[in-house]
């Protein structure tokens, strides 16, 4: 139990100090919420950088670990422009990113390779709990159309990270 003390500790530490964010599960229920241990974002990619031996990754040829400093820098975004920011998983499903705040109430599905109907299908549970969340995918300008076509409200990853979700709305 004391360990579980000091590690809460040390991330608020780390939060004060605007180098990561712990994100609660989003849930309506908050015992839910504490339940599971929080999912931990870098609020500056450099730190990722700096702290990774193998460097920036190339979308190329980690197109995984690519996709993850990008969802890193999504969420970080969100949090640093004074966003509430969760995330949402109740196995099978998952939304990578549950947004509150001045922007409003937004369900973020974060994709950086190829966008498919079943990539989708945690976002659209979550939107069919949750009405009172604006879905959004960010993608590829590539895979912008696509996800369009899946019924899926779309912006690229690289606009969100200059304008934010608002840029999409007001489409």
């Amino acid at each position: 139990m004391r360990s579980t003390c000091i590690l809460k500790h040390y991330l608020q530490l780390l939060e004060e100090a605007y180098l990561v964010a712990p994100l609660e599960r989003h849930s309506s229920r908050p015992a839910r919420r504490r339940a599971p241990p929080p999912k931990l974002v870098a609020l500056n990619n450099a730190l990722l950088a700096a702290t990774d031996p193998r460097g920036i990754p190339e979308q190329s040829s980690e197109p995984a670990r690519f996709g993850s400093w990008v969802e890193n820098a999504c969420l970080a975004f969100a949090w640093n422009s004074g966003q509430r920011v969760g995330y949402w998983r109740e196995v099978p499903y998952e939304v990578d990113g549950v947004l509150e705040g001045s922007w409003g109430r937004w369900a973020v599905e974060i994709k950086t390779g190829t966008v498919a109907e079943a990539d989708l299908r945690g976002r659209m549970e979550f939107s069919r709990r949750n009405p009172d969340y604006r879905p959004l995918v960010l993608c590829d300008s590539r895979q912008q159309r696509v996800a369009q076509r899946l019924d899926a409200p779309a912006m690229t990853w690289m606009r969100f990270l200059l304008e934010g979700p608002l840029a999409a709305a007001e489409r």
